[in-house]
C-alpha cells in the first residue's frame, strides 16, 4: 500500500488542473479509506518538501514546476479569473525585480510566493 503522501502526490501529478483539498480527498477515498486530516497532513508535507504549491487565491494545489528539489524557490502562480486554471511561471525575472525593490519596512524578498490574476487563452 502506498504512503498517503505518495497517493496525494500521484493524484496531483495525474491531473491537468490544480485541485482543492476536497477534490484530492475525494480521489484518495476512492482508493483508500482515509480521514480528511491525513490528506491535509500530506498536503502540508508535500508543500514543505517543495513538491507542490498552494494557491491562496483559489485554495488549490498544483505540482511544482521545478520538480523535486531540496531548495526553496519563489513560486509565481498565474490564475485564470474565469476558470481557475493555475500555472507556475518562470521566476528569475520576478526574483531580480523584487530583490532591487526598496520598501519602508525593508522587506527581504529572498523567500516569497506571488499570485497573479489574469485570463487564460481558453477564457479570453
Amino acid at each position: 500500500m502506498k504512503h498517503n503522501d505518495d497517493l496525494v502526490l500521484d493524484i496531483i501529478k495525474n491531473n491537468t488542473k490544480s485541485l482543492t483539498a476536497y477534490e484530492i480527498l475525494s480521489k484518495v477515498q476512492k482508493m483508500k479509506k482515509i480521514q480528511p486530516m491525513s490528506v491535509y497532513r500530506s498536503l502540508k508535507n508535500l508543500q514543505n518538501q517543495g513538491k507542490i504549491h498552494k494557491s491562496n487565491q483559489n485554495k488549490s494545489f498544483l505540482l511544482c514546476k521545478e520538480g523535486e528539489h531540496d531548495h526553496k524557490h519563489n513560486p509565481v502562480l498565474v490564475i485564470c479569473k474565469d476558470c481557475g486554471k493555475t500555472e507556475e511561471l518562470e521566476v528569475n525575472s520576478f526574483s531580480k525585480l523584487l530583490s532591487n525593490l526598496k520598501t519602508k519596512a525593508n522587506f527581504q524578498f529572498q523567500n516569497f510566493q506571488m499570485e497573479v490574476s489574469s485570463t487564460c487563452k481558453g477564457c479570453n
